[in-house]
C-alpha cells in the first residue's frame, strides 16, 4: 500500500462519549494507562485535528507579525529530521501556536509534523521553519486525506497513522473511507451527557463502511479494549 494505514484509537465511556468526568475517576488508572501505552504500539505516529492540538499541545498565542513571506512557496518543507515517533497536526488553516517542536505523550518525545493546506498563511510556514517543524502541503483549501497519508509514508516512513481525535477529524477519515482499523478502549462508566461528542462526527451522514471485530480484552479494573478491522 502506497499510503499510511489509519487506526482510530479512542478512550470512551460505555455510552461512547469521548470526554467527561468519567475519565477522572480514581479507580480506572489501569485502563487509562493501557490506552496511552497502546497508542505507539499501534503505530509510530499520533495524529490529531486542530481543535485537539490547540487544546492539549500547541497552547501558545500565535503571532506572525515578525515573519516574512519572502521566498516561501506552497511546497513541502522536509528538513533532515529523524524520530522514532511523531505527532502529526492536521491543521488546515495553519493556526497552531507551537512553543516547542515536540509533544511529550505516552512517555515518548514525539517530533511534530504540521499538515496544512494552501489556506495557511505563508508567514505561518516561515514560523514553522523557525521552529524546525517540518510541514506538508495537503491540499488547496481542504486537506486531501489520501494525499496526506501518501506523503506521510513517503517522507517519514510512517506505515500506520494512529488518530486519537477529535471526532470531526475521525469522521472526515471515515467519510473518505480511509479508516483501516478502530481501537476502542472503554472505561467502565456511563457518561450520560448527550451534548458530548462520540468518537466520530460525520455531520449526520451514515457511512456504509463495514468493520469486523478482531480482538477483545477485559482489563483488571473493569475496562475493555476492542479492535475492529476492515
Amino acid at each position: 500500500m502506497d499510503r499510511a494505514q489509519v487506526t482510530i484509537h479512542m478512550l470512551v465511556s460505555i455510552d461512547g462519549k469521548i470526554d467527561g468526568p468519567y475519565e477522572r475517576q480514581p479507580d480506572i488508572k489501569q485502563t487509562d494507562a493501557f490506552y496511552n501505552d497502546e497508542l505507539f504500539k499501534l503505530g509510530s505516529a499520533n495524529a490529531n485535528g486542530a481543535t485537539t492540538v490547540a487544546t492539549y499541545n500547541a497552547k501558545g498565542t500565535l503571532d506572525l507579525s515578525g515573519f516574512s513571506e519572502n521566498g516561501i512557496e506552497y511546497e513541502d518543507w522536509l528538513p533532515d529530521i529523524h524520530a522514532d515517533t511523531w505527532q502529526v497536526s492536521l491543521d488546515r488553516k495553519g493556526r497552531m501556536g507551537w512553543e516547542v517542536n515536540y509533544n511529550e505523550y505516552g512517555g515518548r518525545h514525539n517530533r511534530v509534523i504540521e499538515v496544512v493546506s494552501k489556506k495557511a498563511p505563508k508567514a505561518y510556514l516561515a514560523f514553522l521553519r523557525s521552529m524546525e517543524i517540518p510541514y506538508l502541503i495537503g491540499g488547496e483549501e481542504d486537506l486531501d486525506l489520501e494525499l496526506v497519508l501518501t506523503k506521510l509514508k513517503a517522507s517519514f516512513n510512517i506505515d500506520r497513522l494512529v488518530i486519537s481525535g477529535g471526532s470531526i477529524i475521525n469522521g472526515a477519515f471515515l467519510k473518505a473511507r480511509l479508516v483501516d482499523q478502530i481501537s476502542l478502549v472503554v472505561l467502565p462508566y456511563v457518561s450520560g451527557d448527550s451534548s458530548t461528542k462520540s468518537s466520530f462526527d460525520t455531520m449526520g451522514e451514515f457511512i456504509d463502511d463495514h468493520f469486523s471485530i478482531s480482538s477483545v480484552k477485559q482489563l483488571a479494573d473493569g475496562g475493555l479494549t476492542m479492535i475492529f478491522s476492515k
